[in-house]
């Protein structure tokens, strides 16, 4: 259980209690005694647990021995494994007033919830420090909580995500994109990158690795490639929802973020996000999906205690504002850690000490407005068993909502922290993953394009993202209930148009589109998906004009280009009507361009009615499909 301990036991009380019986030690247990003192007395207690261990090999029954090596699994956040030896020095010659405190820390963490509470009074009754009496209070609060909800646990499924993610080494902080398809992790294993241990806790430096998903299965994890990882501490804490971009937190400057961005199949070298950094501690943020909103962890002094969360909005010239404080309706006096905010821009989910949980760090999920700052109710533990008593940390949702990845130090798993997955029965997500490639048409190879959305009833621009130069590959998180105009562009080549109407749904949807992009060339033909008129007439709505102002900008740039603008109809209706409308529509975007101060010589305008479909008229959808205003490069 992950509980900052100030060392209830000063440390001659300790040295008193192994000196007390050094007469029964053997050779190699002074001499592993007296180092394991040393890094006691340094506050070093992963090391010194390490010798205390190796003293145990040689004298398993003494007591002083038995007693510190306690105390040091309560202060490596092992409690848990503290109980069986403080149950072997029970009745000896310790006396330690402190003594109960620890009793009750261990079986809070093994779920004893009233062996603790009775255990935590009992200290209790003699303390008189009062930081620490609020402390244990706090603890009695959570072991009550805790066997309520034992009581009424979730009905979900968590699976351990096995050895080819997980070793008997700590894994945590997962982040997966919004397509499930990449998953990046911190790792603390022994082939990290300059194969050393951090002096602090005794644990190999942090490196990140990956995995995909293939056939709905989690390959073997690998180092991250590019130049990512380092010989100090590198660990993955956030993720843009399109994988193109990762948070990285390093230790330099005390802890700060870093930005890495996916160039092809290379993460590029870590850039400090000086913007939401400050002098003090910064361990994680999360991206929003749209990339305009960015929640930050960090210890800055202005706030509620330990570590609190803050948000920053990305300005109009793509810079970050200064983190602000969410507030005492997200924070707490203790710590808050690890936010995500979901693909749906709605909820967002954090683990904290100190909001109403089991011990440790608990998951936690509240309504955000993302626009206001402002909390939708009260934050809500996750319940069990997704939650436990130890630590709960870094939880990430699938964008369907059904899946949840998280870092968990619970019982069964493979060593120290581990990775699992929760599943749910069924599950709601208002909102549509747009997934695709982007490749040239006669070279079927790869292009690095740019994906610019507006929300075609407002005309507003939203957030714009680039394909994989290596793979072509998008991702694009739409949220439900809006109207959208996508257009897909690269130097060179003539821009695709797309338009996603996304009705009020509840449940997911996923929409997978392989674009292929043509040169500008003549005969090149593109239609322009997002122009629209009035239903059988020939006045072009204002959901048409961010379209046809990006046509304006690609003949303004292009002096050499000239057009024609041809108009289409399905086959319903009298043919003459029918080539009549088309007509009047291909003027309308006509007049609109030489409204907009493009030159009349470069273009023609030209009605074909129902004569040229691009497929059958045999359904509606086709239909719409021939309902079209195409754009011709005759030069």
């Amino acid at each position: 259980m992950r509980i900052i301990i100030t060392l209830f036991c000063f440390y001659f009380t300790l040295v008193l209690a192994v000196e007390s019986s050094a007469q029964s030690l053997s050779r190699d247990g002074k001499k592993y005694a007296k180092e394991a003192r040393e890094y006691f007395e340094a506050g070093s207690y992963a090391k010194a647990l390490e010798f205390y261990l190796l003293v145990e090999k040689t004298d398993e029954d003494n007591i002083g021995i038995l007693y510190s090596i306690a105390i040091c699994y309560v202060n490596t956040f092992q409690a848990d494994k503290a109980l069986p030896y403080l149950n072997r020095v029970r009745n000896s010659s310790i006396n330690d007033p402190k003594i109960n405190y620890y009793y009750g820390v261990a079986y809070q963490s093994n779920h004893q919830f009233d062996e603790a509470v009775k255990h935590y009074n009992m200290f209790l009754q003699n303390e008189k420090d009062e930081e620490e009496r609020r402390k244990v209070k706090h603890y009695i609060v959570q072991c009550t909580y805790g066997k309520e909800l034992m009581a009424k646990p979730v009905k979900i499924t968590v699976e351990n995500l096995g050895k080819g993610i997980n070793t008997q080494h700590a894994e945590y902080t997962p982040a997966i994109s919004a397509d499930e398809h990449a998953m990046f992790f911190t790792s603390r294993r022994e082939n990290s990158t300059g194969g050393e241990k951090d002096p602090q806790d005794n644990q190999f430096y942090e490196d990140i690795y990956t995995s995909t998903k293939v056939q709905g299965k989690w390959t073997t994890a690998t180092h991250l490639n590019g130049d990512i990882n380092s010989a100090s501490h590198d660990a993955c804490v956030g993720l843009s929802s399109d994988g193109q971009m990762m948070f990285i937190y390093k230790t330099e400057n005390g802890g700060d973020l870093y930005i890495s961005e996916l160039k092809g199949a290379q993460w590029s070298t870590p850039v400090v996000f000086a913007e939401i950094n400050s002098e003090f501690f910064e361990p994680c943020a999360a991206f929003s999906a749209d990339g305009n909103t960015v929640i930050v962890v960090s210890d800055r002094p202005g706030g509620f205690g330990g570590t609190d969360l803050y948000l920053s909005r990305k300005n109009a010239d793509g810079s970050f504002s200064k983190p602000k404080n969410l507030g005492p309706k997200f924070n707490t006096e203790y710590n808050e850690l690890s936010p995500f905010i979901h693909s749906d821009g709605k909820t967002l989910s954090f683990s904290s000490e100190g909001h109403k949980g089991m011990g440790g760090y608990d998951i936690f999920s509240v309504g955000i407005d993302l626009a206001t700052a402002e909390a939708k109710g009260d934050p809500k533990n996750e319940g069990y068993p997704i939650n436990t008593a130890g630590d709960e940390i870094y939880f990430v949702w699938s964008a369907d909502n059904r899946r949840a990845y998280f870092s968990s130090s619970r019982d069964g798993g493979m060593g120290d922290k581990d990775l699992y997955v929760l599943e749910l029965p069924e599950a709601e997500a208002r909102l549509v993953v747009f997934t695709g490639t982007v490749v040239d048409c006669e070279t079927k190879k790869p292009i690095e394009a740019t994906i610019s959305m507006v929300d075609n009833t407002t005309q507003k621009k939203l957030e714009s993202h680039k394909s994989n130069s290596s793979t072509g590959k998008y991702v694009v998180v739409l949220p439900a209930g809006k109207n959208y105009g996508i257009s897909i562009e690269a130097p060179e080549y003539a821009f695709y148009s797309k338009n996603i109407d996304i009705p009020d749904l509840k449940n997911f949807k996923e929409i997978s589109d392989e674009v292929c992009l043509q040169n500008v060339k003549a005969g090149t033909k593109i239609v322009l998906r997002n122009v629209f008129f009035d239903i059988d007439k020939a006045t072009l709505r204002k959901e048409s004009e961010n379209e046809l102002n990006k046509l304006t900008e690609v003949l303004q740039q292009n002096p050499g280009l000239s057009i024609e603008i041809s108009g289409h109809t399905d086959s319903d209706g009298e043919a003459q009507h029918n080539t009549d409308l088309s007509q009047a529509r291909a003027q309308a975007v006509y007049d609109y361009l030489v409204s907009k101060s493009v030159a009349k010589e470069k273009m023609r305008y030209k009605g074909y009615g129902e004569l040229k479909p691009v497929v059958n008229n045999d359904s509606p959808e086709n239909k719409q499909l021939n309902r079209r205003t195409e754009i011709e490069f005759l030069k």
